[in-house]
């Protein structure tokens, strides 16, 4: 398929409000993130690195299994506003229980990680419990989000987050001024708890507007699909999400304070690949899902994996000729990091490639490798790059996760090309 095909004008203006509301809202992010790498200590820094990325697990452990079915039935009832509230309305039925349990392991790996760092039982106990408020709400807001991008209302998504970027901001920047520094993470943590429970109240808003309805039944044929799908690929959702996040436990653990601040500053440069990731989930996706011609899938999807690959090339290569820029946002602290920001980048790219694969898999359910082999092949490689690299230092970290992602890379390529291959010998 030629390029100007997706370039039509219907599709411009939803590219453009994703673009726009995007780099909005990933600056007012990025800004925020900066300012707490340079005004809280290495000590403060190293504790919310570890708080926001159990809260980034958290989240997709409670519902990305759930995903899989919920699109896959979404890309075909997508029109129908009585069927799609009936959708949302059993993923809702089931999603407590999947939270409860991905809670349970979040929060016990959680405490140990913060135990390691010498954090109070009692400091520990409230911060789970922020966290667990903080996710309560992002789950259902998921659901929304889905349900209004399968149904082409790409506006009410885009403003949503912003809804939820914004007061995060404005509650941040005011808490930097106002509470004692003893208090400053947790305090932090309470203002994006509501600022979840504010966007899920807009988006949730924005999706009865668009027919979504409150009045909607448990379709049993439906939570039969879900049930399936989260069945064969939960504990996949489960051990991504940990091995996801190895290099933050690895360090957390055998590293020091000042090398899990380091590791929690540097990837805060991931947000630059975040802007180009929202387009693709918010446009690109959901379109190559409702796509049936097998041709014009293998075309779609050639063409997607490439551009994003190219584009994560062309980043890391300008980082690694220019890192200075870079570090001096950091500031002070961080200036020593040059080739730990290479590697950074590299971890990222290969990240943004992964997530774009995985996310046009999953409008598929192109996952046949995945349930048998995913957790074998990264076991292997995490002991591989055990005895491989030094994972005491930030250096070796980065190494494993860049060994990790680039085999998880192959196996999620390797769904595609059965998938794709599959889906031709039926159009026959």
């Amino acid at each position: 398929m030629k390029y100007e095909k997706y370039l039509t004008k219907n599709a411009l203006r939803p590219i453009a409000q994703v673009f726009g509301s995007q780099m909005l809202g990933k600056a007012v992010g990025f800004l925020v993130s900066i300012l707490l790498v340079r005004e809280l200590s290495k000590e403060d820094y190293a504790i919310y690195t570890v708080l926001i990325t159990i809260q980034g697990m958290l989240i997709p452990l409670s519902n990305s299994a759930i995903f899989i079915g919920f699109k896959k039935i979404g890309g075909s009832v997508w029109e129908d506003s009585v069927k799609m509230s009936n959708l949302i309305k059993t993923a809702n039925s089931i999603a407590p229980y999947i939270t409860g349990l991905a809670y349970f392991l979040v929060s016990t790996y959680a405490g140990y990680i913060l135990y390691k760092q010498e954090i109070s039982w009692i400091r520990i106990i409230g911060f789970l419990l922020i966290l667990l408020v903080i996710v309560l709400p992002e789950v259902k807001t998921g659901f929304f989000r889905s349900a209004l991008l399968l149904r082409e209302k790409v506006a009410p998504v885009q403003a949503s987050e912003l809804v939820g970027h914004f007061s995060r901001a404005i509650g941040i920047v005011a808490l930097l001024f106002l509470v004692d520094e003893s208090y400053i993470i947790l305090a932090i943590f309470f203002i994006t708890a509501i600022s979840a429970w504010l966007t899920l109240s807009y988006v949730e808003k924005k999706a009865r507007q668009d027919g979504i309805s409150e009045i909607a039944e448990i379709n049993v044929d439906y939570r039969s699909t879900l049930v399936k799908y989260i069945k064969l690929n939960w504990h996949n959702s489960a051990f991504f999400a940990f091995k996801g996040q190895i290099s933050i436990f690895l360090i957390g653990v055998f590293g020091t304070t000042s090398s899990l601040a380091d590791i929690g500053a540097l990837t805060r440069f991931g947000l630059i690949f975040t802007i180009a990731t929202a387009i693709f989930n918010n446009i690109f996706a959901p379109s190559f899902g409702k796509i049936q011609n097998s041709s014009k899938l293998k075309k779609m999807y050639i063409f997607s994996v490439s551009g994003v690959s190219l584009l994560s090339f062309t980043i890391t290569l300008f980082v690694y000729f220019f890192p200075k820029p870079f570090l001096w946002i950091l500031g002070e602290n961080y200036q020593n990091l040059s080739y730990e920001l290479f590697l950074t980048f590299i971890s990222a790219s290969l990240g943004f490639i992964l997530s774009t694969v995985y996310s046009l898999n999953l409008y598929k359910a192109w996952i046949h490798f995945t349930p048998l082999l995913e957790i074998p092949s990264d076991i292997v490689a995490i002991i591989l790059g055990l005895f491989l690299f030094d994972i005491s230092t930030l250096r070796g970290v980065l190494y494993l996760g860049i060994l990790t992602a680039s085999i998880n890379l192959i196996l999620h390529l390797s769904n595609a090309f059965y998938g794709i291959k599959h889906n031709e010998q039926d159009s026959e």
